[in-house]
């Protein structure tokens, strides 16, 4: 096998993390929230929160789910996060 060149190396977890967070911190403003107001809102505290957004949590899929609950996210932008994901792995 020969190595990967670095310009097409695999997506890591850490990139994928990180797209889901720089998200979560989208959707959040868009809210008009700031951490500390919406960490007892969805019950986290605001380092948890703080780790989701800067891709150093690997978020669980049932705190992903009251995440995107409390912020009303709509099922486009999911879908289109997923799409994105799965198409940087992709290229």
């Amino acid at each position: 096998m020969s190595p990967k060149n670095s310009k097409t190396r695999e997506p890591r977890e850490e990139d994928h993390l990180k797209a889901l967070g720089m998200r979560v911190r989208k959707w959040r403003e868009q809210k008009g929230l700031t951490q500390e107001q919406f960490a007892p809102v969805v019950g986290f505290t605001r380092s948890y929160i703080t780790e989701i957004e800067t891709g150093k949590r690997n978020i669980s899929f049932l705190n992903l789910i009251k995440l995107l609950e409390t912020l009303e996210v709509d099922d486009r932008e999911v879908k289109q996060l997923l799409h994105d994901i799965y198409a940087e792995k992709e290229k």
